[in-house]
């Protein structure tokens, strides 16, 4: 009947707990902050924990890539059942219920959960050493509010399949491996109000529009292709059609620098071509002289 299970922030060392699986109404998993080695996953029991709608297991050792088939047996991360908060009865006779309080990460802070709503959804893998790419199966998981994958070593591109997950309300992919372009599908996210996918190697133009535009820089630095306005780099198109990052600022001294060498290079051009000839010829220069004579014996005289 085990429904809640947060042993975080240990020394326990071991790997992924497979010996769990029976326990089918498991709701809430925090194993973070431990010692935990191996991959995710049960290879026996690729369905698990139908009923998991939260799960940490960030900070520790786990490898491997991201199972697909895991990911796709968590029916509570697709659809929104109730809204009630998770509680427990410990006094029958007095109807009392307790409602669990725990600590997780969202939106990049430490935060206290005092009631856990049903509804509430919750993926974190950070600061692990995951590597592979992200499988199109987390797109099935439209129930998601939180997901967070940073620190780690993913690769791949961002799959388009994310602008599937409409709830969600955090996204952070940050310090991977991931390339490619940012999928134009995530616009859709109405719900997206903090996102990080900065420390990457992602390329092309920053999505201006739908909630794209709340957000600042420090969600796509690090990131030597990215352009657009929140990087204050304009995109350029190359020859082949295709986009290329440049800096405006940069651009800008470059003009600048250019324009004043330019007019200095002209005064010494010009100086040279009108004086050069009065220097070294002399003819030249008594005829200037000359006239200047004349012009100012003209003006002098009344």
């Amino acid at each position: 009947m085990l429904e809640v299970m947060n042993i975080g922030n240990n020394k326990i060392d071991g790997t992924f707990p497979c010996h769990l699986k029976a326990i089918s109404s498991l709701r809430v998993l925090v194993l973070r902050s431990n010692k935990l080695h191996g991959e995710i996953g049960c290879p026996q029991s690729p369905s698990t924990w139908q009923k998991l709608q939260i799960i940490d297991l960030s900070s520790n050792n786990i490898g491997g890539i991201l199972p697909a088939s895991l990911l796709t047996s968590w029916e509570a991360m697709k659809a929104n059942v109730d809204f009630n908060h998770l509680q427990y009865q410990y006094s029958q006779l007095r109807g009392v219920y307790y409602q669990d309080t725990m600590s997780v990460t969202l939106k990049g802070l430490h935060v206290e959960l005092v009631k856990i709503l049903t509804v509430f959804t919750s993926i974190d893998f950070s600061s692990n050493r995951l590597e592979g790419p992200i499988p199109d199966t987390i797109g099935d998981l439209k129930a998601l509010y939180f997901l967070n994958l940073s620190h780690n070593a993913i690769l791949g591109s961002i799959p388009p399949v994310l602008g599937n997950l409409h709830q969600l309300e955090s996204l952070d992919l940050s310090w991977n491996y991931l390339n490619g372009s940012i999928p134009a599908q995530l616009v859709n996210l109405d719900f997206l109000s903090f996102l990080n996918l900065s420390n990457n190697q992602l390329v092309g133009s920053i999505p201006t529009s739908g909630q794209f535009l709340t957000f600042s820089e420090s969600s796509f630095e690090g990131n030597l292709g990215l352009c657009g306005l929140m990087l204050n780099k304009s995109c350029s198109i190359t020859t082949n059609g295709t986009k290329e990052a440049g800096d405006d600022h940069n651009n800008d001294d470059g003009e600048k620098m250019w324009f004043y060498m330019s007019m200095l290079l002209g005064f010494v051009v010009g100086f040279w071509v009108f004086c050069g000839p009065l220097v070294f010829i002399r003819s030249w220069r008594f005829a200037y002289y000359r006239f200047w004579d004349i012009v100012l014996f003209r003006h002098s005289c009344p």
